[in-house]
């Protein structure tokens, strides 16, 4: 393990929950009405959800490239089996 200071892009530590439990993104996808190519509308498929012990679910996404991250600022989320919805 390396420590975090290590990392030229390191600021800074934040108190978190303690994630208990993770389970398949289901079909979910997040989407971002400009998060894409030139603010271009994104979507992508959820792949798990974090379960902390507060009963917080946070979805994770993977990127075309690999790339996980929480999708804490989508700005929608899409139940499988359905479209989103015209604004």
């Amino acid at each position: 393990m390396r420590p975090v200071t290590d990392y030229e892009a390191f600021s800074h530590l934040e108190k978190a929950d303690q994630v208990v439990a993770a389970v398949p993104g289901g079909g979910w996808r997040a989407h971002w009405k400009d998060e894409g190519p030139g603010n271009t509308p994104l979507t992508e498929q959820v792949l798990a959800w974090l379960i902390t012990s507060q009963g917080r679910a946070t979805a994770i996404t993977m990127d075309a490239h690999g790339h996980v991250e929480d999708a804490d600022s989508a700005d929608a989320f899409i139940p499988p089996g359905e479209e989103l919805g015209q604004d």
